[in-house]
């Protein structure tokens, strides 16, 4: 697995904050491709805000198994 990092908007920091600091199901449907989804796997899905930019933080799977 590798670790992560993709900026996403604002509105998707703020639901993930009052989501206990990760993305909501919706957004991750959102910020996330099917492949990363269901093939590789996405793991974690913290939000994080840095020098006014929003990310994300997640683990995605090497394979696509």
């Amino acid at each position: 697995m590798k670790m992560c990092r993709r900026e996403i908007t604002r509105e998707q920091f703020e639901r993930g904050v009052h989501n206990g600091r990760y993305l909501t199901k919706e957004d991750r449907d959102n910020v996330f491709t099917s492949s990363e989804l269901y093939g590789y796997g996405v793991y974690g899905g913290t939000v994080s805000e840095e020098n006014g930019r929003f990310y994300v933080l997640y683990e995605l799977g090497s394979t696509c198994d």
